[in-house]
């Protein structure tokens, strides 16, 4: 990782642990606050429902109180005894009874009282009708909404039948879902709050000023919903928003009170806070991505240039230089860099010069090396010719031996091309063919070698060793192969002979022994030959040596055609 990568891998190390503790403390507040405000509600509804309970059980008194009334029970028993004036001022004085009990509360309600066995009725409002199925239905018992016409006016109450002390005598109490919503809109006075009352399957009752639209969205929620009777809350999710949903459940009507608080209020200083934080963040992030900016601009990017100029010079591109950049630190480190190029360069180029010079010299020694050697075999030949009295062969060992001197001695040129290397070899093995006369060998170079620059007498020794080594140490009729290719950026010249040859041992230790410092032990020949092509050509070039088809020796010289010869 570059130093630009650890910059921001440290402020990413920083900021994300901040976020991610705000992030926790935030939820934290969160669920505090939720906590809090959701007990807050639960309070406020219970001290709201225990309030309506009061009124509700206030009413239910107030209804057995008037039905105890003496004037009642006075109007009752006269019934078949005084006159209809006497009955209609107690009918009278029993609807002032009533309407003072009623102007007694808070609430607007009714009292109506039912007379059995006379199917009568006694109340504030005229326009009440006896209803027998209703006075005789048991779930009117307790307390029941409905809608029935009042005082000429169709309305929607809350009503419960009892029964009085008096016999044959109902009280009925209801009271109107007006004073629900009178509650209801105290209730939702100060604060944004939506209270309603609530029952699965009932129209809700909402005070004057509800949401509607939200009101009955809620209710639809809650409807697929399980309330427990003992009160709770709940999250609703909707398209706008996300709302606390708290309720309480009235033991006297059944019905529930529930109301509506929008988180988004609720959490929005939260929010606020939580908002700004992000926004410290983000302007803390850019701020760093800015300032690692200039730091990779002024500090990374000349690292890297310093880097890739040193791998520059590593690879050999001893002209690489790095262009310098004003008012800047790293103006001197550049200065030093390219005059530091500048003298490897130089001293690269007096080493090289240096080395081509000793290679040269080299080439010379190995070379003159070379040439007495196989003058001594030459001359030896001819001696032993001569001894023999074969005039013809002494006489074609003269010549070929005066031709090979001849092209050996111009030292003006050390190299050669491969065809007249080849004229060379083939002259070799003709002079030996006379001498020994039961050999013979193929030579098949490609025409497009042989027009190949190489250095002089570099083949002739590894026809030689086949000669001397392959063909003279065995008994069999030999056979010497010269054979030449070119391909993935290699030139080989392989020559193969079908003597005994060497075991694998002898051929790695000759193998071993070309590469090393010359010995007494190894033969000049072959020793020179690798050398020349090492120093020549480098790389893989070199003498190769293996077991051939025909059970001889294979030497095989390579080198490289990427190398320029001097």
């Amino acid at each position: 990782m570059n130093t630009f990568g650890k910059i921001m891998l440290l402020v990413a190390s920083l900021l994300i642990p901040i976020m991610l503790l705000y992030g926790y403390s935030n939820q934290v507040s969160v669920n505090v606050v939720r906590d809090t405000i959701e007990a807050g509600n639960k309070n406020r509804l219970a001290f709201f429902m225990s309030q309506m309970e009061m009124m509700i059980d206030q009413l239910t008194k107030y209804s057995v109180t008037a039905s105890r009334d003496y004037s009642i029970k006075e109007y009752l028993d006269g019934r078949n005894r005084d006159s209809r004036l006497v009955q209609m001022q107690r009918r009278n004085r029993i609807v002032e009874m009533l309407n003072m009990q009623i102007a007694t509360s808070a609430w607007n309600n009714q009292i109506i009282l039912y007379v059995l066995d006379s199917k009568e009725i006694l109340s504030t409002d005229y326009s009440v009708q006896y209803d027998e199925a209703y006075v005789r239905n048991p779930q009117f018992k307790s307390w029941s909404h409905r809608s029935a016409v009042t005082f000429g006016i169709t309305q929607t109450f809350f009503s419960r039948i009892k029964e009085s002390d008096i016999p044959n005598l109902l009280v009925e109490v209801r009271f109107t879902d007006d004073n629900l919503r009178n509650m209801l809109n105290l209730l939702k006075q100060g604060g944004e709050h939506e209270p309603f009352m609530y029952r699965a399957g009932a129209e809700p009752i909402i005070s004057y000023m509800a949401n509607r639209t939200l009101v009955d969205r809620i209710a639809e929620r809650l409807d697929r919903a399980e309330l427990s009777s003992q009160g709770g809350s709940l999250t609703v999710r909707l398209k706008d928003g996300a709302y606390i949903v708290n309720y309480v459940r009235s033991d006297s009507l059944g019905w529930f009170l529930v109301d509506i608080v929008p988180l988004q209020s609720v959490f929005a200083p939260i929010v606020t806070s939580r908002n700004l934080f992000y926004a410290s963040i983000a302007l803390l992030t850019a701020l760093s991505l800015l300032v690692t900016l200039l730091l990779y601009r002024n500090v990374q990017r000349p690292i890297r240039m310093l880097i890739r100029g040193v791998q520059r010079i590593k690879d050999g591109q001893y002209s690489a230089r790095l262009q310098r950049q004003s008012n800047n630190e790293f103006d001197f480190l550049f200065r030093s860099f390219n005059e530091m190029a500048g003298q490897i360069g130089d001293l690269i180029e007096k080493v090289y010069k240096e080395t081509l010079r000793s290679k040269e010299a080299t080439l010379k020694q190995l070379q003159s090396q070379i040439n007495p050697h196989f003058l001594y075999n030459c001359l030896f030949y001819i001696k032993n010719m001569s001894n023999l009295g074969d005039k013809d062969a002494v006489s074609a060992m003269a010549l070929n031996l005066g031709e090979y001197y001849r092209y050996s001695t111009r030292l003006e040129k050390p190299t050669a091309s491969l065809a007249e290397e080849m004229k060379l070899v083939e002259n070799y093995l003709t002079i030996q063919t006379m001498r020994m006369q039961r050999f013979h060998y193929e030579i098949d170079i490609p025409e497009e070698m042989l027009s190949l620059e190489i250095p002089r007498l570099l083949v002739q020794p590894l026809v030689e060793n086949a000669v001397v080594h392959g063909v003279e140490n065995s008994s069999r009729y030999g056979l010497i192969t010269i054979t030449g290719t070119q391909e993935d950026g290699l030139r080989r010249i392989v020559v193969e002979d079908n003597g005994p040859g060497l075991p694998p041992e002898r051929i790695a230790e000759l193998q071993r022994k070309v590469a090393l410092p010359k010995d007494e032990e190894t033969g000049f020949g072959l020793w020179n030959t690798h050398q020349r092509l090492v120093h020549m050509y480098g790389g893989r070039s070199g003498l190769y040596f293996a077991r051939s088809a025909s059970g001889g020796l294979r030497a095989e010289m390579v080198w490289e055609e990427r190398r320029e010869t001097p």
